[in-house]
């Protein structure tokens, strides 16, 4: 019989072809082992050795095996890789008489749902996200849950840019697992558009998956309701539609008890019950909260620095997360990288939050109380989500016991009058369930160093189980039994050398030396002969061995009962759970921007409905604390809007003096504001922001064949057709990525856009002086610029921003500092005196327009040196108040090349 058809083979076949996609682990005693090309590449994953089955008859199998009590660790690596996995483990146990033991796959993990601790990042939501769309043109639905949390939500994307706004969302969310429609014309460049920049890996179901019917069906079933009108899906069938995906390919992967062979366990955490902590999806809109791009995310460097190699170099806080994040709970730091990219736009949200940090910057002594009690407090998400999936090990249960435990002396200090003005923190006093329940079945079941695994015995607390005290009293007494035994049969037999001794094979046996042979008893049973000995049983050894066998089958029998019901009465509490572990993580948020604010010197903002931001003395949170770390002082600058008045700032100045910087403290300072933290300035009023854009630094998009200038441009775009006049614009060097002309002449078409029809709030940083010209032309457009000093030797940056333009660009200067050679310099010099001497005599002055006196609105202002009349007249004749950005590019482009 050759090794594909012999009945252990024949088996591993029919599984894997149930699971092509997944590695498959298959248990064989005391390894997992995979085949074929699972083999190849997990022996190259994990650098293991890649042996063979059946070699010697000519038809090598790959293979490779790691340890069974050794495997999630294995199992974690191929994970985090992006491999998903198939356990297949043995349901019942191998003995005489069997010749092929029954195997199954008790759990699929791939890194969408994965739950262990040693897959995932404490600080960060592992999501699984689903997109669904049914028809050209109709909207787009997306899902995504964090199954290790229980956090599920939906939304929806319609419109010309609905692509753009689903990748976008999704790059802000990095799912390690997007589902998707099995390919179709729709979704067959998925990977390269839908998906491109999102990372992860994809998941490809069937059509009717996604379908609405289904959808209903499953959702309903899952929340244990007849109606899902009341989670706000019922317009929005595309994201109905996602979730009810995602609902499906966890009951499908998800865990099935405990990888351990035991069957019995397997309904255990089957369907609805092991999604139990899957209780309501959330519909929310983007623009419920602050909306921010990744190009913005990015360019503030929120989570992640631009440059990574000058951080690590630098050694000290890169990122805002960084300097904000002192949770010391890990739900506690996933929330606060939430607030990082949802700030809320609701006001009394917002000053809810700013009253309980204010209370805690107050209360030093009780907000350092709850500190240190909140880190007695482990994942209680992801503890919880584990009960539910029937995966938490014993030890993990005593860890849950052990946090919930600190939650009545922490609920105590929010008890009034601690809690004080605080509506939240009294909120917040209600939402902590003590659950003295749970945690008293816990105490009394389950004890205090349990073994690692649930196939242990040691698990159950002694005094929990009557007949297994019983038990193992009679397990444990063995040896004495056995030694008093031992003792009689020396007596009765005068052999004072007998000794009865235990091995796996043979079980209990009396061993007699064979000088000794002749005095054995007529009642003894020979079981094996030796060199030196004879080995023997008896009837009462025999029934001995029988019982004591039998109590150790039975002890680990009930124990593995009592430990599944005890953890199926912590998951029925599950919503309770949940519900308090979502208390502590924004108490933990709370102290934290508490404490930050404190050792760090922040101030409350102000908000106000007038539209006037006013920052005095506002510094880079970031850039303030690695300086404070270096013994140095940030420079603290002021900024101010007033709507009509001053609604657009340019700003100039050297390169090195601060302007990228000064744009991105303004925009933190909004951001923290509106997060509900206390913000690193003096003095702080402001409206509400519905947007952030960021045009800030240069970068190609080569794997889309874009160019600096087109992506700089695409950004600008973006700004022009989404900005509000309650968002906040960050622009920096616009047009620099193209030929002067054409870049001064875009950056005065995009400043008059914003001042004009925009208005947005905007900080416009540039090099290009002319277009300062501007501050004296258009109402709300002023001039500022960041100081330096002169020497006779040398600039110095000033990193103040004060009113009026720069009167020098000092590029010179700074090449200068950068190291450029003596000789290249002074030859900059002399090329710069010609420039500026034959600008003098030979160029036109750059100014407005006059206003065509057909449009007495019109008021456009053009920029032009020496055209001829063609282009000036074309240029006239075009009403660019009407004009689409991408139009207008379109009509320079032409100018351009007729000037050519």
């Amino acid at each position: 019989m050759s090794e594909p058809t012999t009945p252990l083979m024949q088996q591993y076949h029919a599984i894997k072809a149930r699971y092509p996609h997944a590695l498959l682990l298959f248990r064989l005693g005391d390894f997992y082992e995979l085949f074929y090309e699972d083999a190849i590449i997990t022996a190259r994953e994990l650098q293991i050795t890649l042996t063979s089955r059946n070699r010697e008859k000519g038809q090598p199998i790959p293979m490779c095996g790691v340890p069974y009590h050794a495997a999630d660790g294995y199992i974690a690596r191929l994970i985090r890789a992006g491999f998903k996995i198939a356990i297949c483990d043995q349901m019942e146990q191998p003995g005489p008489g069997k010749k092929l033991v029954r195997r199954e796959v008790v759990r699929v993990i791939t890194p969408g749902t994965a739950t262990d601790g040693a897959v995932l990042d404490v600080r960060e939501n592992n999501f699984l996200a689903s997109v669904a769309k049914h028809a050209s043109g109709s909207p787009l639905g997306l899902a995504f849950v964090d199954l290790s949390t229980g956090e599920f939500q939906a939304t929806e994307f319609s419109g010309a840019r609905a692509d753009d706004a689903l990748r976008d969302e999704l790059q802000l969310l990095r799912p390690r697992e997007t589902l998707l429609r099995r390919p179709q014309q729709l979704f067959e460049t998925a990977k390269t558009s839908l998906l491109e920049g999102v990372g992860g890996v994809e998941s490809r179901l069937e059509d009717w998956i996604f379908q609405r019917g289904y959808a209903e069906r499953i959702l309903r079933e899952q929340f244990g309701v007849a109606e899902l009108t009341g989670l706000g899906l019922d317009d929005h069938p595309q994201a109905l539609a996602a979730a009810g995906a995602i609902v499906h390919y966890l009951r499908e992967n998800a865990a099935r008890g405990d990888r351990p062979a035991i069957a019995s366990e397997s309904a255990d955490a089957s369907g609805f019950e092991a999604l139990r902590h899957l209780d309501r999806v959330r519909y929310y809109e983007q623009h419920d909260a602050l909306v921010l791009d990744p190009v913005s995310v990015r360019n503030l460097e929120l989570l992640a620095p631009i440059f990574t190699e000058e951080a690590s170099r630098t050694g000290g806080p890169a990122t805002l997360i960084a300097v904000l994040d002192a949770t010391v709970t890990g739900m506690g730091a996933r929330l606060l990288r939430s607030w990082v990219l949802r700030p809320l736009i609701d006001s009394e949200a917002i000053e809810a939050r700013l009253n309980a940090v204010a209370h805690l910057v107050q209360q030093t002594v009780v907000r350092g109380e709850i500190r240190k009690e909140l880190k007695g407090i482990l994942d209680l998400e992801r503890l919880t989500s584990r009960v539910t999936l029937g995966l938490a090990t014993p030890r993990e249960l005593v860890a849950l016991r052990k946090s919930l435990g600190q939650l009545p002396v922490l609920k105590n200090f929010l008890t009034p009058p601690p809690a004080g003005g605080s509506e939240l923190l009294r909120h917040l006093h209600q939402e902590i369930d003590e659950l003295a329940d749970v945690r008293d079945r816990l105490a009394r079941a389950i004890a205090d160093e349990p073994p690692a695994l649930a196939t242990d015995p040691g698990m159950i607390r002694s005094g929990y189980s009557a007949e297994l005290d019983e038990l193992r009293d009679l397990s444990q007494h063995s040896k004495q039994i056995i030694a008093a035994m031992e003792e009689r049969e020396r007596k009765r037999t005068g052999i004072g050398s007998l000794k009865i001794r235990f091995n796996q094979i043979f079980g209990y046996y009396i061993e007699i030396s064979k000088p000794n042979l002749h005095l054995a008893p007529a009642d003894y049973e020979r079981k094996q002969t030796l060199v030196n000995a004879e080995r023997f049983t008896s009837s009462e050894l025999k029934e001995y061995e029988r019982k004591i066998l039998a109590a150790d089958e039975r002890i680990l029998e009930i124990e593995r009962q009592l430990f599944t019901d005890v953890r199926s009465s912590v998951a029925a509490r599950a919503a309770r759970l949940r519900r308090t572990a979502a208390a502590v993580a924004q108490l933990d948020v709370l102290t934290t921007f508490a404490k930050v604010a404190a050792d760090s010197g922040y101030s409350r903002p102000e908000f106000n409905s007038t539209g006037e931001l006013l920052i005095i003395g506002g510094r880079h949170p970031v850039i303030e604390e690695l300086l404070r770390q270096k013994g140095e002082r940030f420079v603290p600058n002021d900024l101010c809007f007033e709507p009509g008045r001053q609604q657009l700032l340019l700003i100039t100045g050297p390169n090195m003096g601060g302007k990228s910087t000064y744009l991105r403290q303004s925009a933190l300072i909004v951001l923290m504001a509106q997060m509900g933290s206390f913000v690193p300035a003096r003095q702080a009023k402001l409206p509400i922001t519905d947007r952030i854009f960021t045009r800030i630094g240069a970068s190609d998009n080569l794997a889309r064949g874009r160019s600096t200038f087109l992506v700089e441009m695409s950004e600008v775009a973006a700004i022009l057709n989404h900005a509000t006049p309650a968002s906040l614009v960050l622009l920096d060097e616009v047009g620099r990525g193209t030929a002067t002309f054409d870049g001064l002449s875009i950056a005065w078409a995009v400043v008059e856009h914003l001042q004009k029809h925009t208005r947005a709030r905007t900080l416009f940083a540039t090099h290009y002086h002319e277009l300062t010209e501007l501050g004296d032309l258009l109402p709300a457009v002023k001039n500022v610029h960041v100081s330096v000093k002169e020497t006779p030797s040398e600039i110095i940056f000033l990193r103040r921003v004060e009113p009026g333009s720069a009167d020098k660009s000092y590029g010179i200067e700074v090449a200068r500092l950068a190291g450029l050679p003596r000789s290249v310099i002074e030859r900059a010099r002399e090329v710069l005196k010609r420039h500026e001497q034959s600008e003098r005599e030979v160029s036109e002055e750059l100014s407005p327009g006059a206003a065509d006196p057909a449009h007495e609105d019109g008021n456009q202002h053009v920029l032009f040196t020496a055209l001829d009349r063609e282009v000036l007249e074309k240029l006239r004749g075009a009403d660019l108040d009407q004009l689409k950005p991408l139009d207008a590019l379109n009509l320079l482009a032409e100018l351009k090349k007729q000037i050519s």
